[in-house]
This record gives structure tokens, C-alpha cells and sequence, in this order.
């Protein structure tokens, strides 16, 4: 976050009155989006929920409100949750349950894992002291960075989250020919994965744990942007794989100068600039694939329909949007959007505005905070290394 996006975004008129001290009018539901949860923050969100009388809205309920065949209740809100990160399961899950809560998750099914045994422990066997609070907040930094489908089928049976589609596989695709990074081992690892543009090798597209190191990435985009994919030529990529390879694999990347020699394999090897641009009908598919194969994956995993979709990265184009409809989607969530700081009855179901997590307690209500005290913790949490 840059020093000057909120004001910027205050001028223009990203953020419903509430968040500068207003009131919530009737009728108006705004709608928030989480990432990973901390029991303490997450916590303390709820509560102030909770204490002054908000309710939380389902999926069905929501789509009702936006189509005019409900009408908004008294404190309203939503709460979503992208790319379904493990602390769902270890802290979201209970904290809804205790407070009376639900919420809309946005899955990546092409990127879900299958784990076998007994399901991991909660912020509730912390509590029961069954576990320690060490282990479950340490959850998402190992394998537990994404539900598994047998965390997703037991929370979809409880009825504290619906889930939904944030697209199959949460795609970049390069762009252009220029070098912008290479693959390395951190990269491979939770969420950074999501960061990786995909490689095509052998006639399918690779994601990143199966992605070579050292394979130089490119200027890239999300797949569900309107910019046509440029496929590099493989043979490209060799010089600074061999390179990695060579020099023992992810022990190359413990040399002090390892970025710099790759770029100079990256500038002696075969032209990048050497490959193709997609087709229209190419992109087309492709996207395509994204929304409807995310839909079926789920459903089949929760025996629920899927009928909203969360752009990733907010990004979308004509085509995503048009195939989001053709598919069978009924809404699609962005971010904050210009001109719509909430998203009411009659308007845009493919535009559905959302705002961060840290206005939460902004809302009308008592121990309501100030715009000033949550920006000066989000900027402290910026300048000391968080998110």
C-alpha cells in the first residue's frame, strides 16, 4: 500500500461513508475481504460485529439483496474470503461458529491439495488446551497453506462458509518478452505460488512446484485480463536452467550474486523475444477453462451450486466477463471500484465493489476506531515487513 492510496482512493469515492466516520445507510451492505486469519485480529473483527447487532449474509442471501427479491436487512454485512488459505480450517471456521457467523470463500480448485489421516487441530483444541496456539498459527507457513478438499467437505457440511470460485487455477501468463525474475525455491512455497505466471512445457502449462529453477519469468498479467498470452520459445529457458541445475539445484541460490549470473545467461542465451502471441480463440478457451472447470470441481466437492466468482487479482476484461455469464456465473466480485464505494439493489452483479478487512471496525457502533488509527496500523504493519 502506497502512502497515497487511500487519499487517492477517498477522492475518488472508493470507500462507502462509514469508513470516514458516516453512517451505514439502509440498504447498504457493505462487503469486506480477508486473506489469512490471526485469531486475535480476526477475533476482535467479530466481536465488534457481534456487540453491535450486524448480521452476516450467505451467498444465496446476497445474491437476493443485489437482484431486488430481498430486501437488505438492518446491519448487514459480507464477508469473503480469498483463495482459500488454510487458517479457514484452523481459525475462521471456529471463530465464525462462536460468534454466529458466516462467509463466502473463494476456492482455487486447480491448485487444492488431498491429505489423507485425521484433519488438523483448531483454535478450538487450543482453547480446549489440545494444541498449542504455536502450531495452529504456524499452520499456513508449512503444508497448510490451502484447505485440502476433506477440510472443505467437512466445513462445507457445517454451513459456516459457502464456497465459491476465484477461478481454476488462479492463473498469470507472460506478456512480454522482457525478464522481469526467475524461478526459485521460495517461490514454490504457499501463496508466492499464486505469483508464478504459468510455463508452458510439452504441450501443457506448468505451475510452480513443477516449474524448473531458474526459469526466467516475464512481464505477466492475470489470465482473466484482457492482454493476449505470449509464449516464449522453450529453448530460451535452457541456458539459465542448466546454469541452476549444474551448480546443485537450490543450492545455487545461496550465492550472493545468483540473481545477476542468471540475467547474464538469461542476455547470452536465445532471445526471449523469440515466440508467439495467442490467438483470440486461444484466450478465449483458455479462460474459458478457468471459469467452468472451477465450478464443476467444486460443486462436486460440496454438492452445492457455484454461481459467484471472485476475479483473482480483481482483474477482468470483456472476454472473462462475457464467459463468466456463458458459464453459468451470476456475480463476480472485484475490489474497490470508482464510483461504487458499495454495491447496491440493481447494480452491477459482475462489479461487485469490496474493501479490506481493516475497516471492519470502522463500522457504526460502540468501540468504533477511527480511519486515522487504522491507517497508521496498516502503515506500521507495512513499514515493519507485514501486509
Amino acid at each position: 500500500m502506497s502512502l497515497w492510496e487511500v487519499p487517492r482512493d477517498l477522492l475518488l469515492r472508493r470507500y462507502p461513508p462509514f469508513v470516514t466516520g458516516g453512517p451505514l445507510p439502509r440498504g447498504h451492505v457493505p462487503v469486506f475481504v480477508f486473506h489469512s486469519l490471526e485469531p486475535e485480529s480476526f477475533g476482535r473483527k467479530l466481536a465488534h460485529l457481534a456487540d453491535n447487532g450486524y448480521r452476516t449474509l450467505s451467498a444465496d442471501e446476497y445474491r437476493q439483496v443485489l437482484e431486488g427479491r430481498m430486501s437488505a436487512p438492518e446491519k448487514a454485512v459480507v464477508l469473503t474470503f480469498d483463495d482459500g488459505r488454510g487458517s479457514l480450517w484452523t481459525v475462521g471456521g471456529p471463530l465464525l461458529r462462536r460468534h454466529g457467523m458466516r462467509g463466502i470463500v473463494f476456492l482455487v480448485p486447480g491448485r487444492i491439495p488431498s491429505r489423507a489421516g485425521p484433519l488438523p487441530a483448531t483454535w478450538d483444541d487450543v482453547l480446549a488446551g489440545r494444541a498449542s496456539a504455536q502450531d495452529i498459527l504456524a499452520h499456513e507457513d508449512g503444508e497448510g497453506a490451502f484447505l485440502t478438499w476433506e477440510e472443505i467437505k467437512a466445513l462445507s457440511v457445517t454451513g459456516v462458509f459457502d464456497f465459491q470460485s476465484h477461478t481454476l487455477t488462479h492463473a498469470r501468463i507472460h506478456v512480454a518478452p522482457d525478464v522481469v525474475g526467475f524461478m526459485t525455491p521460495d517461490l514454490r512455497q504457499g501463496y508466492h505460488a499464486l505469483d508464478v505466471p504459468l510455463i508452458e512445457s510439452g504441450g501443457r502449462d506448468l505451475l510452480a512446484d513443477e516449474v524448473p529453477l531458474g526459469t526466467p519469468l516475464l512481464q505477466s498479467a492475470p489470465r482473466t485480463s484482457e492482454v493476449l498470452r505470449f509464449y516464449e520459445d522453450p529453448v530460451s529457458r535452457q541456458t539459465c536452467v542448466e546454469t541452476v541445475a549444474a551448480a546443485g539445484g537450490e543450492d545455487f541460490f545461496a550465492q550472493p550474486d545468483w540473481e545477476k549470473v542468471l540475467r547474464r545467461r538469461a542476455s547470452s542465451g536465445a532471445q526471449l523475444g523469440e515466440g508467439r502471441r495467442e490467438s483470440e480463440a486461444e484466450r478465449e478457451t483458455a479462460i474459458r477453462r478457468e471459469l467452468a472447470e472451477a465450478r464443476e470441481r467444486i460443486e462436486a466437492c460440496t454438492g452445492r451450486t457455484v454461481d459467484q466468482l471472485c476475479y483473482p487479482w480483481h482483474a477482468s476484461g470483456p472476454t472473462s466477463r462475457r464467459l463468466a455469464r456463458e458459464v453459468g456465473y451470476a456475480m463476480a466480485f472485484c475490489g474497490k471500484v470508482r464510483g461504487t464505494p458499495v454495491t447496491l439493489a440493481g447494480g452491477d452483479p459482475f462489479s461487485i465493489a469490496r474493501i479490506g478487512e481493516d475497516y471492519v471496525e470502522l463500522l457504526p457502533g460502540a468501540g468504533r476506531k477511527s480511519l486515522t488509527s487504522v491507517l497508521f496500523g496498516k502503515w506500521l504493519r507495512r513499514f515493519s515487513g507485514g501486509s
